[in-house]
């Protein structure tokens, strides 16, 4: 056995970031009632994780935003670009130990879960229920509200859906024209279509960008358990070993492969080294070549009766940490912005990004904006967040369903890399997951 290290070291990391966000020896205080106005004024800030044009778009917003409601209600947001996903979260827990967060920040579904954990993180049931600074809520899609209240088993809202994404199934269209190939729908239509695809050039026929991503989904999709809510590890199950051993094979065999050193799909992809790939919708605009035509449809499924597919991509949430009630009114009227029609429309519309209201799909300038976009990214992309699953999530101190995610990839790795064998690893993961 290889990972011992490797998981006790993970452990002992993720132990101690929990370290850094408990807030059982800060001398901090947190009170905040529910204002309405900001008295002489607030400025907010705001860690994001968007560079290059994203935050072209992020800026453009926060500007907007500042010399429109923000100058009616003096509210200042000054918004910060904080590196990766991994950075970000470091940097805000960092933060909260010192006591010196921001007022919003984003983050994944996982990385808002570990945060919440301090405490810091704002309830914003009251708010958005607020019969004068509330808005309408049901209009976000079901999917993405199932999300926002799924924190804790108490159903409360810690955050609103920001950039949010799901895995599609991207495809060199004129490649399969040419050869007369069916874009699979099934999987087991795409280890089909994948071995055709090798046959004819000797490269691999389809990529996977996500290990966990791929596994948990198959899960889903079998209807087969992952893990609870209370921290349950179940994925040492025989469907486990039908997936991991139908990807092992697909990448033994050469028709299935992994990015490596090019880290997403996207590289492969476009160099024509593979002919169709499973990534983020919002990878869509880095698939910046002509050499070809590309086009996507829904990810591969178990059973095409029962769609399935993984909601990704990062909320925003409030941190309350040593900020007065207007300071967190004044965040959450930003937010509100964030996620309104009018923005939520400007910002799917200039990244890679999809709605999260009924009111933006169904808008004129955005369905004309639908016929422009390449790939039927956004028309696929928004069909399969509707019937989008929520991981459960939990922290029992010692094990969070973000430590899961990332020692599934080391696991699967561990597999499809070094030939580490499928079900010793299933036994030995889960049950060092299992506290």
């Amino acid at each position: 056995m290889k990972f011992t290290k490797t998981l006790k070291y993970s452990a002992a990391a993720f132990i101690a970031s929990l370290g850094l966000v408990g807030c059982g020896n800060q001398e901090t205080e947190t009170k905040v009632d529910l204002v309405t106005n900001t008295g002489d004024g607030v400025t907010v800030e705001f860690w994001h994780n968007m560079n290059g044009a994203f935050a072209e778009t992020i800026d453009s917003i926060v500007s907007d935003f500042n010399s429109t409601i923000g100058a009616e209600k003096g509210i200042t947001v000054n918004a910060t670009y904080q590196g990766s996903y991994d950075d970000l979260k470091a940097k805000t827990m960092a933060a909260i130990k010192s006591g010196n967060s921001p007022h919003i920040v984003q983050g994944t579904v996982n990385n808002i879960h570990e945060l919440i954990q301090s405490e810091y993180i704002q309830d914003l049931t009251d708010y958005i229920n607020h019969p004068e600074i509330g808005f309408d809520y049901e209009d976000i899609f079901e999917s993405y509200r199932a999300e926002m209240s799924g924190y804790t088993s108490t159903g409360e809202i810690y955050s609103l859906p920001f950039a949010k994404s799901v895995d599609l199934l991207f495809y060199n269209e004129d490649f399969f024209t040419e050869h007369n190939l069916q874009v699979p729908t099934t999987w087991e239509e795409t280890v089909e279509v994948s071995k055709q695809i090798r046959d004819i050039t000797g490269k691999a026929g389809f990529c996977i960008d996500n290990l966990p991503n791929y596994l948990i989904t198959y899960l889903f999709q079998s209807g087969a358990p992952y893990t609870t809510q209370d921290g349950e590890i179940l994925f040492n199950n025989e469907t486990a070993v039908e997936a991991i051993e139908m990807l092992k094979q697909g990448i033994d065999e050469g028709y299935w492969r992994v990015p490596g050193e090019d880290n997403f799909s996207s590289g492969p992809f476009l160099a024509e080294n593979v002919y169709m790939y499973l990534g983020s919708s919002a990878g869509e605009g880095f698939l910046h070549r002509d050499n070809f035509e590309w086009n996507t449809a829904v990810m591969p499924q178990v059973n095409v009766d029962k769609p399935n597919s993984p909601q990704q991509g990062a909320n925003i949430a409030i941190i309350n940490q040593n900020k007065t009630s207007e300071e967190v009114y004044g965040s959450y009227e930003f937010i509100k912005y964030l996620v309104s029609t009018e923005v939520n429309t400007k910002w799917t519309m200039n990244t890679g990004y999809l709605p999260i209201r009924q009111s933006v799909l169904d808008s004129q300038v955005y369905q004309d904006y639908l016929t422009t976009v390449k790939g039927n990214v956004k028309v696929n992309g928004t069909t399969a967040s509707k019937d989008a699953f929520v991981e459960a999530l939990f922290n029992n101190g010692a094990v969070s369903s973000s430590m899961v995610r990332d020692e599934l990839n080391v696991m699967l790795e561990s597999i499809i890399l070094q030939g580490e064998d499928i079900q010793e690893m299933l036994d030995y993961y889960s049950e060092r997951l299992s506290y």
